[in-house]
């Protein structure tokens, strides 16, 4: 199971695969971590209770720094996962339903699997460094098919296809488009398509139409449209959400270290951005989107700056409260900016601003320690008789209260 790749800088594929270290999460089916999470997490289905998440996370970080082949990285991880019961077949509960089937655990074919997988994510993402750098200069993207038996035929209809790189239509096809897939995409500039087209190649600038089908994951119950052609699961661009992702974490942290004077203006430049756009549609890494005040700070006891909203509760926001827009969230920064009200209770920090009629907003937000940001937990509208029960919860500490007396 040869893995074909363009040459690119290892740093980037190593970059892009070594964002995602923070998040290391057991799962048991592949439809329990869906589309985007892939591009900034890792996980292997069926891995837990098993502790082996590390082993191979590090086994596969090795071989991508050291260009070790699929075989050599199956050869170096059999031993531990042996020893841990992750190998062969094995009766497995299923933390979900409570059903026991039997499972395949390890093998050397697995292995490979998740090694093709994952190289291919990390250097898609890594690819896609490459073309936000260049695109002023190489601003195309050419959908590149190997043309053999083994092509699936939407994935050879779409061979030699030309579209700007800020084109919508990369947002899903984007190479791998499945298990197994060996499409790439190659960067182009005027002169390269214009060479291209006199040596003869059949260059085309408009997309084929799509047609889809529904999928049902069969863990969540949820159906979402799939293009024909496309894997389910695969339906999304991984080298652009491994690459958005680096960037707003990146971001994210050097704001958090900034000094307070900046910090406003950086986030208004995030919020007004494309990249806010995007990350509201799909959550990758961290957004900056409020400014902690002194008065704020200097109560929790902390020299925190920003507070974060990540990727992982921006989901959480879309799937509790779809009714808040885009406009919504980037009225944030007003809530910090003049807060009525500022209460503590346990761990989370509420900043509420009131809207007046008795509707209120407010974030909630976690500081953890001497951390020099914090993470917003829940950002809603709310009425009265909401915030009555909220300050009505014991241990309950006010910070500021500017309410009419």
């Amino acid at each position: 199971m040869a893995v074909v790749l363009e040459p690119l800088p290892p740093r980037d594929a190593i970059a892009a695969f070594g964002a995602r270290h923070a998040d290391l999460r057991e799962s048991f089916s592949y439809l329990d971590i869906w589309q985007e999470e892939h591009a900034t997490m890792f996980t292997v289905a069926k891995s837990a209770g098993f502790d082996i998440l590390k082993d191979i996370y590090d086994g596969f970080e090795r071989a991508l720094k050291e260009g070790l082949t699929p075989r050599d990285f199956a050869r170096q991880l059999r031993p531990v996962l042996g020893q841990k019961g992750w190998w062969g077949k094995k009766l497995i509960e299923d933390p979900l339903t409570g059903d026991v089937a039997p499972a395949q655990l390890g093998s050397t074919r697995r292995l490979q699997t998740i090694f093709d997988a994952n190289m291919r994510v990390s250097y898609a993402a890594g690819h896609w460094a490459s073309f936000e750098r260049n695109k002023r200069s190489r601003p195309f993207l050419r959908y590149v098919a190997l043309l053999d038996d083994r092509t699936r035929p939407a994935h050879r209809a779409r061979h030699n296809l030309v579209l700007p790189v800020d084109h919508p239509y990369w947002d899903m096809w984007a190479p791998p488009c499945g298990w197994n897939c060996r499409c790439t995409l190659q960067s182009l500039s005027q002169r390269d398509i214009d060479r291209l087209r006199a040596e003869g190649e059949d260059l085309r600038f408009e997309a084929p139409e799509d047609t889809f089908r529904s999928f049902v994951n069969r863990r969540t119950g949820e159906i979402t449209r799939v293009p024909d052609g496309i894997y389910p699961g695969w339906a999304y661009n991984p080298g652009k959400a491994g690459y958005e992702a680096r960037v707003n974490q990146a971001l994210s942290e050097k704001i958090a270290d900034a000094p307070p004077e900046f910090v406003a203006a950086a986030v208004q430049e995030r919020l007004s951005s494309g990249a806010f756009e995007r990350f509201l549609r799909n959550p990758q890494g961290s957004m900056p989107v409020m400014p902690i005040p002194a008065e704020i700070s200097d109560a929790v006891g902390g020299n925190v700056h920003i507070a974060l909203l990540s990727a992982e509760t921006m989901a959480k926001q879309l799937r509790n409260h779809p009714e808040l827009t885009a406009e919504d969230y980037r009225a944030i920064p007003s809530i910090g900016a003049a807060p009525t009200l500022v209460f503590q209770d346990k761990q989370r920090i509420f900043v509420l601003v009131k809207l007046g009629e008795g509707r209120w907003r407010y974030v909630a937000m976690k500081v953890k320690g001497t951390a020099k940001a914090g993470f917003v937990t829940s950002f809603r509208y709310a009425n009265d008789a909401d915030i009555a029960k909220l300050l009505g919860r014991e241990g309950v500490r006010l910070i500021l209260d500017r309410r009419e007396k």
